[in-house]
């Protein structure tokens, strides 16, 4: 490749980045079903009669399993079945063609999703690509996708290579994908905020090991806050008891609507747990098909750290930004047991650094090498897959790294510098930064 020439670049979503519909039989849309919109007030007067059964009673009166019912119907766009396939027939909003091709509302949706601008006006919005998928679906179909989008990117700009830009949830794709068809074709990985080895939020959810008075924020991962805020100020008036009654049975309707039956969220547990929990929840025939996918993908997960070194190893570039000291959502029994960026463990993001739980330090038997311990003492960088090419951003929030400008910086230049290869490389760009947020400059 020549010095004018920059490798194309794909940009691999997260969770709620990918607009998915249904379609009827004609193949035209009917509804959009993810990101998912609760209609809050459709949900509360589902409710409403149950719930003033049970105020005037002051007991549940059947009013936890009219909330279960009513929360299930506002996710059955996205449920599964038990085999891995979607309960309706679903179809991504893709896009095949550079964001050079983009509709001007398209390309606004895109750079709302990856802020990545500058970017942009480095290789040029003819070299970037954005790879829409259903974030539900299976990781190895999405990931037969996204092989037929590559190949697509590498006919339509002439290059051998390709560079990858996986956000979040992407990052889980992505392994799929390097366990499905290699990296022969692919010059350089930058993992922003990835799920690399799951989330412990998702596992807690799993092994409902949530907290009692704290469902508005299981809610809120699904819903948005504003959501979560109503149905959280309804759930303080409940009568005692009630509350923890209605998070167990809105935690199995949502178990058994969207997450046993999708091999994308079996994608983000972490691998300590999912032995175990597949046993509790796939074992029977009708999970068959699906148990298989998830065990094929474990493997894929619990050798990646292995498999990016080797691909390292052999000139693939492997950067990592990941967010660190704060606690996940308070509705986990996690909550307080781990650094994060509020979704994902940093033990996950970053292939293995080693961290205090927030608010503490590591204790000095627990470091490793001082060369990587970050300014506040509570992470040490040098246990982590990659050392010399993560960067770490302290208390910052996993969605809001999108508007962090040294993150981006540091993805736009792994992007697109080929002198650009590590955390000496820049001394503006060091290993640790602190969080921040563009958006507040108004």
């Amino acid at each position: 490749m020549s010095e004018q020439t920059y490798y194309p670049v794909v940009i691999v979503p997260g969770i709620g980045q990918s607009k998915v519909v249904e379609v009827n039989e004609a193949g035209e849309a009917v509804r959009t079903v993810w990101p998912l919109s609760f209609d809050t007030g459709a949900l509360v007067d589902k409710m409403k009669g149950p719930f003033m059964k049970m105020m005037l009673f002051r007991r549940d009166g059947g009013f936890s399993d009219a909330a279960a019912s009513a929360v299930a119907d506002a996710v059955d766009g996205i449920a599964s079945n038990p085999d891995g396939s979607m309960r309706h027939s679903l179809r991504a909003v893709t896009y095949p063609y550079p964001l050079s091709e983009c509709t001007p509302d398209e390309k606004r949706y895109i750079y709302k999703m990856a802020p990545v601008q500058s970017l942009g006006e480095t290789v040029g919005e003819d070299r970037i690509f954005f790879f829409a998928y259903n974030s539900f679906g299976m990781p190895y179909e999405i990931a037969a996708d996204l092989r037929a989008f590559v190949d697509m990117v590498l006919s339509r700009t002439g290059s051998d290579k390709v560079s990858f830009l996986p956000l979040s949830l992407g990052g889980a794709m992505l392994t799929a994908y390097l366990d499905a068809y290699g990296a022969a074709d692919i010059h350089r990985i930058v993992y922003m905020v990835p799920a690399l080895q799951g989330t412990r939020t998702l596992s807690d959810v799993f092994r409902k090991d949530l907290r009692p008075g704290q469902f508005a924020s299981v809610l809120e991962l699904l819903a948005g806050g504003g959501a979560a805020q109503k149905l959280g100020a309804v759930m303080a008036m409940l009568p005692d008891g009630v509350g923890e009654k209605l998070g167990d049975k809105v935690t199995d309707a949502l178990l058994k609507t969207i997450f046993t039956g999708s091999g994308a969220m079996w994608a983000c547990l972490p691998p300590e747990y999912y032995t175990a929990l597949a046993d509790t929840y796939l074992s029977d025939a009708a999970h068959a098909a699906l148990r298989a996918q998830t065990d094929r993908y474990y493997k894929a997960q619990t050798a990646l750290r292995d498999t990016l070194k080797a691909l390292s190893s052999r000139g693939v570039g492997v950067y990592i930004c990941a967010c660190y000291g704060l606690k996940l959502a308070a509705a986990l029994g996690s909550a307080d047991a781990c650094s994060s960026d509020g979704m994902i463990h940093i033990e996950s993001a970053s292939l293995g650094a080693t961290a205090a739980v927030p608010g503490e330090t590591l204790p000095e038997e627990k470091i490793r090498d001082r060369a990587y311990l970050s300014p506040d003492g509570a992470l040490d960088a040098s246990t982590g897959a990659f050392p010399d090419s993560t960067w770490y951003f302290a208390g910052q929030f996993h969605d809001s790294i999108a508007y962090n400008d040294t993150a981006l910086e540091v993805a736009r230049r792994a992007l697109s510098d080929e002198s650009f290869t590590d955390i000496r490389s820049d001394p503006a760009l060091g290993q640790f930064q602190p969080k921040q947020d563009n958006r507040d400059r108004g």
